[in-house]
């Protein structure tokens, strides 16, 4: 399997080739280029493809085999949408996970009581979700993280042990900030783009047709158009004999560590 460690031993090793040939004959230099091209393609896709496990495993879906899926939104709660979905999920006795960011539990910490009173997982999305997150260092990124790990517990007692990476980007100082905190990292393996299509009939087309067992589907809380199409999804997966679980549920692993 293609991952960091491999990826540099194998580029390292080509370079070496490379290096050895071009003392004994005429290596274009052209070689070495494609070579870096080809090591930064492989550095690009690991990183932005949150399933390959590139730099470290992330959990993204259930292989147990039943047809079983789990819902999980990003990036509340904010006050406008999650209760919405919360009253949507009480309505059909469904467990989602939520995957809160920091910044936005100060103000909405009844939220996050209700979300836990009510059986759902509350999980980390770090405390800025910040476009330069990925840059930041290690110490950075723990505390990051940390402060996170603190607001959800002061709001519920429980000391969060899911954590999924903003935008689904990974890099090795972020594998050692997660193994740091020992967290498990948590992806998806159907992802609505609900924050990208803004026609929400497309956004069902296509999660009708991607959705298989054991999927972990990866909605948003954070815009009204999610509440409707949230409904229509959970009718079309019931209807054709999903079972929606609770993540942890699904996984089989404890998402609270205390």
């Amino acid at each position: 399997m293609l991952n960091f460690k491999t990826t540099n031993a194998v580029f390292i090793l080509l370079i070496l080739v490379l290096c050895i040939l071009k003392y004994y004959t005429d290596v274009h230099y052209l070689l070495f280029i494609l070579a870096a091209l080809l090591y930064i393609s492989a550095l690009i896709y690991g990183s932005f493809t949150i399933g390959s496990n590139f730099y470290f495993q992330v959990v993204c879906s259930s292989s147990s085999g039943k047809k079983e899926i789990a819902i999980t939104f990003d990036d509340g709660p904010v006050k406008e949408v999650t209760p919405l979905v919360l009253e949507l999920l009480k309505e059909h006795n469904l467990k989602a996970a939520f995957f809160c960011i920091g910044k936005n539990i100060s103000e909405n910490e009844s939220i996050l009581k209700r979300m836990d009173a009510e059986g759902h997982l509350i999980c980390n999305h770090t405390f800025s979700h910040a476009n330069m997150f990925d840059f930041y260092s290690g110490k950075k990124m723990v505390a990051e993280l940390k402060r996170t790990e603190d607001s959800i517990k002061n709001a519920t007692g429980k000391k969060t042990g899911y954590f999924r990476p903003p935008f689904g980007v990974t890099n090795p100082t972020l594998k050692r900030a997660v193994k740091t905190l020992n967290y498990i990292p948590i992806g998806w393996s159907l992802r609505s783009l609900d924050t990208v299509i803004t026609d929400e009939k497309k956004i069902l087309t296509r999660l009708k047709n991607r959705l298989k067992a054991g999927d972990i589907v990866l909605f948003h809380d954070i815009d009204p158009k999610v509440v409707p199409l949230l409904r229509e999804f959970i009718e079309y997966a019931t209807e054709n004999g999903f079972k929606i679980v609770s993540l942890d549920e699904l996984l089989g692993i404890e998402a609270y560590s205390g």
